[in-house]
């Protein structure tokens, strides 16, 4: 169980261990991620993840291909220093069970045992809600500087974290630059006066079906050679005044998603939703009207129709690095009576917000999934076999089996 109290003991503890081996992000950032009016660069992120992983057993990157404008796409392997040897090994379970052709059941259950839960997280993809790719540096310092508390133990020695310092490195770098060089002027907080991503912008998300982008296919490349159970990207806009948006979705949602994968979504946000109560950070939410799961094309829900649990959080962003306090009037009127609610137990009372509050919200997150990774290890393995079984199975006796396309039609180059 993440507690603060035990979290503070174990950083006490370990902090001189870490300081002689191990870089701290604000030892190469000039910062601690989350300051107020700093922002890091994609550039900085990598530099950093290139320093820690100089430095430690439980770290390897690995370049998955380039961005638009030629920038590398980096992921870090982060896990046990014996899995880390095997990992080649642990990847080949992960795509057996993927693709359960000519597997038995009983074949499923012992490489699910012997497997490893692939974990995918990012620092995000839209560039303006910018805690997710600061929050990436810390946690990759927490988990590797923290490998004798027993909580990341389990985790490194279940789990194989991959790891992107953000998923869209052209924006975080066009936006980082942009805020810093206005920060201090009447300009802070102005708005970014050209596209974060070439061509797309905010809809870079909305690629995964159509793969038109280059980051896009990279990460379907990438996916397809090392098949995560679970996909998780960050984003921020959080319906205000709550603190995050969690699973499960609105309504409407994906109604052809593998019945156990829609439940295990599910049960993940409920485990991130008990991790920001146990560390004290209220104000989580689920469902309600804002984000559904009807679009099939989203980069972190199209996932779910392939089998793997794939979904969002929206943590609370003001604007860019700049802290902003609240009062009870900039509430709803029909939430400022603070009252409990069934999906919204903790309501956040109105004061300040900074970013490091959001990189703190969505470090909590990403450590409780990444628990519940490790204790659901087994299953989430299977689940990924037990899904793909079944759905092949439903494609041979439920239509559609194919789209025919006449070669007569009125758009033939189309």
């Amino acid at each position: 169980m993440w507690t603060r109290a035990r979290f503070l003991l174990v950083v006490a503890l370990v902090a001189p261990l870490a300081a002689a081996g191990l870089p701290t992000p604000e030892s190469v950032l000039g910062f601690r991620p989350g300051a107020d009016y700093k922002l890091a660069t994609y550039e900085q992120s990598l530099d950093y993840f290139k320093k820690l992983a100089a430095t430690t057993k439980h770290m390897k990157l690995v370049e998955a291909g380039k961005t638009s404008q030629g920038r590398p796409m980096t992921f870090a392997l982060i896990s046990s220093p014996d899995n880390l040897a095997k990992i080649d090994h642990y990847r080949e379970i992960a795509r057996r069970l993927a693709h359960p052709q000519g597997l038995t059941d009983a074949e499923a259950h012992r490489l699910a045992r012997e497997g490893r839960a692939f974990v995918h997280i990012d620092g995000g993809l839209h560039s303006t809600e910018v805690a997710g790719a600061q929050h990436t540096p810390q946690l990759a310092y927490d988990l590797v500087s923290r490998t004798s508390d027993p909580d990341v133990k389990a985790i490194l020695d279940n789990v194989v974290l991959m790891l992107w310092p953000t998923i869209n490195p052209d924006g975080q770098q066009i936006v980082a630059e942009w805020y810093m060089k206005n920060v201090g002027t009447p300009y802070e907080l102005s708005g970014l006066p050209r596209l974060y991503q070439e061509y797309v912008g905010h809809d870079n998300n909305r690629d995964a079906y159509m793969l038109n982008m280059v980051e896009s296919r990279v990460l379907e490349h990438t996916w397809r050679q090392w098949e995560p159970q679970i996909i998780y990207v960050h984003h921020q806009s959080g319906p205000f005044p709550t603190r995050i948006w969690l699973p499960p979705f609105s309504e409407p949602v994906g109604i052809e998603a593998p019945y156990v994968i829609s439940r295990e979504v599910n049960m993940i946000g409920m485990a991130i939703a008990k991790g920001l109560e146990e560390h004290g950070q209220v104000g989580a939410t689920h469902m309600g009207t804002a984000f559904d799961a009807w679009y099939p094309g989203y980069v972190d829900y199209a996932p779910n129709f392939k089998n793997i649990a794939a979904f969002w959080t929206e943590t609370a962003l003001f604007q860019y690095a700049t802290p902003h306090t609240y009062t009870i009037d900039d509430f709803p009127q029909n939430m400022r009576d603070l009252r409990e609610q069934s999906l919204y137990s903790s309501p956040w009372p109105p004061g300040l917000w900074r970013l490091r509050d959001a990189v703190d919200y969505m470090e909590t997150a990403s450590l409780s999934v990444l628990e519940f990774a490790a204790k659901y290890k087994e299953s989430l393995l299977y689940d990924r076999y037990q899904s793909g079984r079944d759905q092949i199975a439903l494609g041979q006796k439920k239509a559609p089996y194919a789209y025919i396309v006449p070669r007569e039609q009125r758009d033939p180059v189309a």
